[in-house]
């Protein structure tokens, strides 16, 4: 045969480009678009060379290509045929997520994870955190936004519209940890929560501190990068610290990240990071140390001190401390002891101007700090109540008829007045903090939205709730009580004003309700009928919520059942919203008649 027809020949067959994958693996690519022939038949992402962003004006839909996804499904719209292409919405509605997002997430959920000019500039380069962005500001779109934005009816199909697409570029990504990619998943994992969507959240804020662990970002070994990027890889770090943390404990889940393997400097202000300053150094653990004005540091590290404080005193609710610590919680040698102390101490060593107040409060949110310094002050005050209210006695019929011992050798109906005044002097000083701001107007409403208050107010409402019906000695004033059944009553009121927008606010809220069904159960008698205290039923009307994983009682969550005291009911009312509904009827009845046999004979008597 002719030299140069076989050459000929082999040259017709070379694959003109290869993607990514194809490339890595050293394997033979056949050049098909969007997925090769080798990635179907291997099941795997098809990573193709990224394609320069293009776009004529402002109007025109801004066009431009992960760097790490997929062959786009035929499910995922708004992609370019024939490329990995993503097509995002108008310059117009990307400032208007990107506004809201800074000024709703970007400090208090993120500790402010990436320079603003520089993300406005770059954002093409990130289409992953961006479609995660336009995801979780859905919920702010008013129906007029929407259509004009988006071309969709309401903020509700937008988000079915790009939740997906988020969802489906975690999957490709989630084997290349980078910083994009770390602040993607984080702000997915916030989007998904607050839908209430299943128990995805969870999975991607994993898939988010995997990457930060595998990248090392809680060791300060990045010289070679810049000194604004050292800053970035910083605060990306201590955003999965606060994720961790907060989703721990909404979920009754333990902590993921421990402050023992991080030796990384805490946040610098945004006019070092502008400035490109190197970092002062200063920690978690030399924060006391600091002698300067906070305004040389900014608020960030002092709330990163108060979660990690608020976070150990609730690690001891979610743990069941008390049922695993042989010491009593007023010996100085106690966990919870030493957790509690930590707290006092920091609280009161911070300095005048970062003492809570209506006056600071107003100054820190003249510099788009405000929503921060509640969530500060919320936490100090609740993390003296979340492990504190695992030592109120329940006079209970269920509790005095079956009277047990913790692991310090303490009966559950034991009243240390100690630990009963703190937690209630605290939980008032928590709806007296809420109180304070509703009073200046609605217009304040919006830095009471929160994870971080959310994790305060639900820590706080067992007691309130305590002290309406337990009858204790310290709660016998009727200014007391009508002031606890106000702040229960304020707390049901903003969880439901935020309801509309997050989906996780009603589901608080139905916690909260049945909570204090529950209450009127044990003490008055009360059984209500319907199966939840809310009356709603256990399966969800929404169709994209219920698609994802929910876990049941006996597959994968405790049943109520296996509680032997008030308390524990309580804790597993609030445990994981995103579970299924629970049928509490059987424990309402339990707690009416006060007697654990009788339900247990109960139960063997239907199974026979």
């Amino acid at each position: 045969m002719d030299d140069g027809r076989l050459s000929d020949r082999v040259r017709s067959r070379r694959t003109p480009q290869a993607c990514n994958t194809c490339r890595r693996r050293k394997t033979k690519c056949d050049g098909t678009r969007p997925r090769c022939r080798h990635c179907a038949s291997k099941d795997i992402p098809c990573v193709w060379p990224s394609i320069p962003t293009t776009f004529t004006n402002q109007d025109e839909r801004v066009s431009t290509s992960p760097t790490a996804s997929t062959a786009t499904p035929p499910s995922v719209a708004g992609t370019t045929q024939g490329s990995n292409e993503v097509a995002l919405p108008s310059r117009s509605a990307l400032r208007r997520s990107f506004d809201r997002f800074f000024s709703h997430h970007f400090a208090s959920d993120f500790c402010s994870f990436d320079y603003r000019p520089d993300f406005e500039a770059r954002y093409q380069e990130k289409p992953f955190l961006v479609v995660s962005i336009i995801a979780l500001c859905t919920s702010y779109l008013t129906t007029e936004e929407a259509l004009e934005d988006f071309g969709f009816s309401s903020g509700h199909e937008v988000w079915c519209r790009y939740a997906p697409i988020a969802r489906f570029m975690a999957r490709a990504s989630s084997d290349e940890p980078t910083i994009a990619n770390t602040q993607a998943n984080l702000v997915l994992a916030l989007a998904e929560f607050l839908a209430n969507s299943g128990s995805r959240h969870w999975m991607y804020a994993g898939t988010a501190i995997r990457m930060a662990q595998i990248m090392r970002l809680n060791k300060e070994y990045h010289q070679n990068h810049s000194l604004r990027e050292q800053e970035v890889r910083r605060r990306t770090f201590w955003a999965c610290l606060l994720m961790d943390r907060a989703l721990a404990y909404l979920l009754s889940k333990p902590r993921t990240l421990s402050l023992s393997n991080v030796s990384i400097a805490l946040p610098s202000t945004d006019v070092s990071l502008a400035y490109r300053e190197q970092t002062r150094g200063i920690t978690l653990d030399n924060l006391a140390l600091f002698e300067g004005y906070p305004s040389e540091i900014g608020l960030t590290p002092y709330f990163l001190k108060a979660v990690c404080l608020w976070s150990d005193m609730a690690d001891i609710h979610v743990c069941h401390q008390r049922f695993r610590d042989p010491i009593p919680p007023t010996d100085p040698r106690s966990h919870m002891f030493r957790c509690a102390h930590a707290v006092q101490e920091w609280a009161s060593s911070l300095a005048p101007s970062l003492q809570w107040s209506v006056e600071n409060y107003l100054s820190q949110r003249e510099l788009g700090q405000g929503k921060t310094f509640i969530s500060l002050h919320a936490l100090l005050r609740s993390a003296l109540c979340v492990a504190h209210q695992y030592y109120l006695p329940q006079l209970d019929g269920s509790s005095v008829l079956l009277d047990s011992l913790d692991a310090a050798s303490w009966s559950l109906l034991h009243r240390e007045p100690v630990l009963v005044a703190t937690c209630v002097s605290n939980a008032m000083l928590v709806g007296e903090l809420v109180t304070s701001i509703l009073d200046l107007g609605t217009g304040y409403l919006d830095d009471l939205r929160s994870i971080w208050l959310a994790c305060s107010v639900m820590s706080v409402a067992n007691t309130y709730l305590w002290i309406q019906y337990a009858s204790d000695e310290l709660s016998a004033s009727p200014n007391i009580r009508q002031k606890a059944t106000t702040y229960f009553d304020t707390i049901l009121s903003l969880l439901a004003s935020w309801a509309p927008q997050r989906k996780a606010a009603k589901a608080w809220a139905a916690a909260l309700k049945t909570m204090q069904a529950t209450y009127r159960a044990a003490y008055v008698g009360e059984v209500p009928q319907t199966p939840r205290a809310d009356g709603e039923s256990s399966s969800s009307s929404d169709g994209e919520s219920s698609r994802g994983y929910q876990p049941q009682p006996g597959d994968g969550f405790p049943s109520m059942i296996g509680a032997g005291n008030l308390y524990s009911y309580l804790r597993m009312i609030t445990t994981d919203p995103t579970a299924s509904s629970k049928d509490l009827r059987s424990v309402w009845m339990h707690l009416a008649v006060g007697w654990q046999q009788e339900l247990s004979h109960s139960l063997i008597a239907e199974d026979l």
